[in-house]
Order: C-alpha cells, then sequence, then structure tokens
C-alpha cells in the first residue's frame, strides 16, 4: 500500500479559467477609469490644453504695459499676435546697404522705430480677419498715430498692394531717401 495521496487526473477548474474574469474585469475598470479621467480634463481645462483664438474682427487693445513689437510688422497685443495691414516691413536680420555700401540690419531698425511709434500709448487694431498663416491683420493706432501709415512715411516699411491708400506715403519716403530707402534696399 502506497502513502502518497492519490493522484487526480481531472480538476474541475483549470488555473487558467480561475483568474481569467479578474483580469478581464481589472482590463475593463482600468480603461473606464482612463476614459473618464480624459473627459474631465477635456472639459475642465480646455483652454489650457488647446489655446485660444481670438475672433477675426473686431477691436484688440492693449496699455503700454501689454504690448510687445514682434518685427517691424507684427505687435503681441493682450496675447494675441496681430499683423499691420497693408505693410511689409524687413524680418530681423535683414541686411541692407547704407549709400556708404555698409551694411546694417535694416530688420532691426524696422523693429526700433515701430516700438519707437508706440512708446508709452494705448494701442488698438481694428482687425479686418487673417493673413495666408492664420495671424490676425490689422489696422492699428498708438494714440492717435496711425502705426502702418508711419512705419511707411517712415521709410522702414513698404505699402502692400491691398494698402494702396499708402502709396503716396511711401513715394515720399522713397524720394527723400528715408529708412531702407537711404541705400540698397533688398526688400
Amino acid at each position: 500500500m502506497s502513502i502518497r495521496p492519490p493522484r487526480r487526473i481531472f480538476r474541475s477548474q483549470s488555473s487558467a479559467s480561475r483568474g481569467s474574469g479578474r483580469f478581464g474585469e481589472t482590463v475593463i475598470a482600468g480603461l473606464t477609469g482612463l476614459l473618464i479621467g480624459a473627459s474631465l480634463m477635456l472639459f475642465a481645462a480646455p483652454s489650457e490644453l488647446f489655446g485660444h483664438s481670438k475672433p477675426p474682427f473686431g477691436t484688440l487693445s492693449a496699455e503700454p504695459a501689454q504690448l510687445a513689437i514682434v518685427d517691424g510688422q507684427t505687435l503681441w497685443l493682450n496675447g494675441s499676435l496681430v499683423h499691420l495691414q497693408g505693410v511689409e516691413a524687413p524680418p530681423r536680420g535683414r541686411m541692407c546697404r547704407k549709400s556708404d555700401t555698409s551694411l546694417y540690419d535694416c530688420g532691426a531698425a524696422a523693429v526700433a522705430e515701430l516700438a519707437e511709434l508706440a512708446h508709452g500709448r494705448n494701442v488698438s487694431c481694428r482687425v479686418d480677419g487673417r493673413d495666408a498663416n492664420g495671424f490676425a491683420l490689422g489696422w492699428c493706432k498708438a494714440g492717435d498715430t496711425d502705426l502702418a501709415r508711419g512705419m511707411i512715411a517712415s521709410g522702414w516699411a513698404r505699402a502692400t498692394d491691398e494698402a494702396s491708400v499708402l502709396r503716396n506715403d511711401e513715394s515720399r519716403a522713397r524720394s527723400q531717401g528715408l529708412g531702407i530707402w537711404a541705400g540698397q534696399s533688398s526688400l
């Protein structure tokens, strides 16, 4: 007679089937929690996740402390970028020649001129739409000064095709040799 217990060949439940129900329930509970958490994030703070876009039409304004000059044709007003309508200014880093043939950064000079025009003044922009890159386009004033007209009249920007009313200002600046017109410009 053997002391060993009888060997069982068949079991009523396999070990694989005993744990599989628990694993499936855990996966479903985890996925449900993930979906609920993601939904709460989307609805609780959508502006922080995706940003916000100002309407393409209307008026934007900023006090001097809420204004930054991005380049010779772009302003940062209260968290919104606005390109000056009708203006094409040289970008930062664009090299131009003075009449004595020396080179200078005419893009930086355009930035300095726009900063001077807006310095210490409240700025308001009438936004008329968006450009091809999605930036707001606007006619902007710093106090009573029209910024597009000021940039073109000072010679630090050209009038674009849609701003034919500014062509006379550009012609005067060109004939007087102001700004980019003082030497040879590649703008």
